[in-house]
């Protein structure tokens, strides 16, 4: 009886181009030598042990293969099997790669095992160089402290000692040629997003529509709050 896991779906997308007839080749012979089950158990136990996204390719070059195609093959299946018994796991697409995290669902109780240590949350004022930063870059440190109306130098460092800032380029136009700053992967991955253009817009943020009723409610609330007792 032929193996049922062996039958997939995926489709080649643009990450697999370039791969030539003898790739696939030696994709189908690797894959032969190496069941799928095999292979999503070497994949599940890379990813078990790293803490931020892998490629794809990347995951295809610890296992010996040359091809992402059944790298990705065998992760699809996890991802099925995971569905399909309860489990508590999940395997997510974060910053270009593969990450095998926890469901949602399970953070309450996690977060009565794991303490959040006060050294890695972001200050309110860190927080908002990163907004800045995430929506302007590439940005200046200049244009930053002008946004801010306040210096950003020790904000940045702090942003760039935890991986979540970078220098992507330099200003050729101005002298000395300053740093231009923009997020990182790990920016993607701390924030669950697989790109930048997954950050909230303006709509996003816009605030719920009041309807006259609940307005009208609201001002009479105001008025009996801040309305003088009777002598």
């Amino acid at each position: 009886m032929p193996d049922s896991t062996s039958e997939t779906s995926y489709v080649p997308g643009p990450e697999d181009e370039g791969s030539d007839d003898a790739t696939a080749a030696g994709d189908v012979i690797a894959a032969s030598a190496l069941p799928q089950d095999a292979l999503a158990a070497k994949l599940e136990a890379l990813l078990f042990v790293h803490s931020r996204p892998v490629a794809a390719r990347r995951l295809a070059e610890l296992v010996g293969l040359t091809s992402v195609i059944p790298v990705k093959q065998a992760l699809e299946l996890l991802q099925k099997r995971y569905l399909e018994q309860g489990s508590a796991f999940t395997l997510q697409e974060l910053a270009k790669g593969f990450q095998l995290t926890t469901r949602p669902e399970h953070d309450p109780l996690l977060a009565q095992l794991v303490r959040q240590r006060e050294a890695q949350k972001l200050s309110p004022a860190t927080l908002e160089a990163l907004a800045i930063i995430a929506y302007k870059q590439p940005l200046g440190r200049n244009d930053l402290e002008n946004i801010r109306g306040a210096g950003s130098d020790h904000l940045v460092r702090s942003l760039m000692d935890r991986g979540l800032v970078k220098v992507t380029e330099r200003d050729s136009s101005k002298p000395g040629n300053p740093a231009l700053y923009g997020t990182t992967a790990e920016f993607l991955r701390a924030f669950g997003l697989r790109a930048i253009s997954e950050l909230p817009q303006d709509g996003d943020l816009a605030a719920p529509d009041i309807d006259d009723d609940e307005e009208d409610e609201a001002e009479i609330e105001q008025t009996e709050i801040n309305a003088p007792d009777d002598e």
